[in-house]
C-alpha cells in the first residue's frame, strides 16, 4: 500500500512540475516565494528527496492557481 501512495505522489509531483515550468519558467525562487516555502523545499520535492505534505500540496496548487481536484484527474488511484 505504501508503494502505491508513493506512485500517486510521484504522479502529482510530475504534474505540478510541468505546471511550474509553464507558469514560473523554471524559476524555483519565484515559485517558492509564491508558495510560501523555501527554495530548498521546492528543489527537494522536485528531486523526490522530500515527501510532499498535504499542506505543501495545497500551497503549490495555490501558487500555480489550480484546483487540487485537477491534479487528480487522469490519475489512476
Amino acid at each position: 500500500m505504501q508503494n502505491r501512495f508513493e506512485q500517486i505522489e510521484a504522479q502529482l509531483v510530475t504534474k505540478i512540475y510541468k505546471e511550474f515550468l509553464i507558469k514560473f519558467d523554471g524559476n524555483k525562487s519565484k515559485f517558492a516565494k509564491a508558495s510560501t516555502c523555501s527554495e530548498t523545499t521546492v528543489r527537494r520535492v522536485f528531486l523526490n528527496k522530500q515527501r510532499m505534505t498535504v499542506d505543501l500540496l495545497l500551497r503549490f496548487c495555490a501558487a500555480l492557481e489550480m484546483d487540487v481536484i485537477d491534479l487528480f484527474k487522469d490519475s489512476k488511484i
